[in-house]
């Protein structure tokens, strides 16, 4: 089986999604209380973040947001969440990089087992199936369909991603499989196919990928 691997953030979608989903939440007026409270622990975090102190960089910001992110989500009961995120999947539909939906189609007509592979919350990706992705692998966050605390969440990133994937398709052709991916920690990934496409990538990648012959797509 060859693979299709795409990421979600920066990448499938063309924007960083929390924001944006922060902002929805907002705009519907759901529990605002929560929302203000853990809205303040993001902004000093980032500023934090941004001053490149005390070892807030992205690899440790991201998988806080997420977590913070799940305290959310149990904040509200499950049918208002469920129907949340199905307006949160419409609502991203305008920031689609729509050069990789016409992809993610030529894809699946060319043989790939197409993956939406993220860091993101697995039901925050979930209807995304709806793009036509085959496999939805994201960051674990339900038991017997609760939300799991934020400090039971393991959350999916470089190398954990790459497990994750290779755990999903432990005989999948590697070397004959793509991957699309905008960031730094998503080298793990970028690294074992064959065929690495480095999306408006970030510093980081740009600079592998002119290193290591990658496809870079602005």
């Amino acid at each position: 089986m060859k693979l299709a691997i795409y990421d979600f953030d920066g990448t499938y979608v063309s924007k960083q999604t929390l924001p944006l989903l922060y902002k929805l939440w907002k705009s519907k007026g759901l529990n605002l209380k929560t929302y203000r409270k853990i809205w303040r622990r993001f902004m000093w975090r980032f500023v934090l973040y941004k001053l490149k102190v005390f070892g807030w960089d992205k690899r440790r910001m991201h998988p806080y947001t997420m977590r913070q992110t799940a305290d959310l989500f149990k904040s509200i009961d499950r049918k208002a969440l469920d129907q949340f995120l199905n307006d949160y999947y419409l609502f991203l539909q305008d920031y689609v990089f729509q050069d990789l939906k016409v992809q993610l189609k030529k894809d699946k007509e060319q043989g790939y087992h197409t993956v939406l592979l993220s860091g993101n919350l697995d039901i925050i990706l979930k209807p995304f199936k709806q793009d036509g992705f085959d496999t939805i692998i994201g960051t674990p966050s339900t038991k017997n369909n609760q939300i799991l605390p934020a400090n039971h969440i393991e959350i999916l990133i470089e190398d954990k991603k790459k497990e994750a994937l290779v755990a999903k398709f432990p005989d999948a052709d590697f070397h004959d499989s793509k991957a699309y991916a905008d960031n730094g920690y998503d080298l793990p990934v970028l690294k074992i196919v064959g065929h690495a496409y480095a999306v408006k990538p970030d510093k980081e990648l740009r600079n592998y990928a002119i290193r290591h012959d990658f496809h870079i797509i602005d």
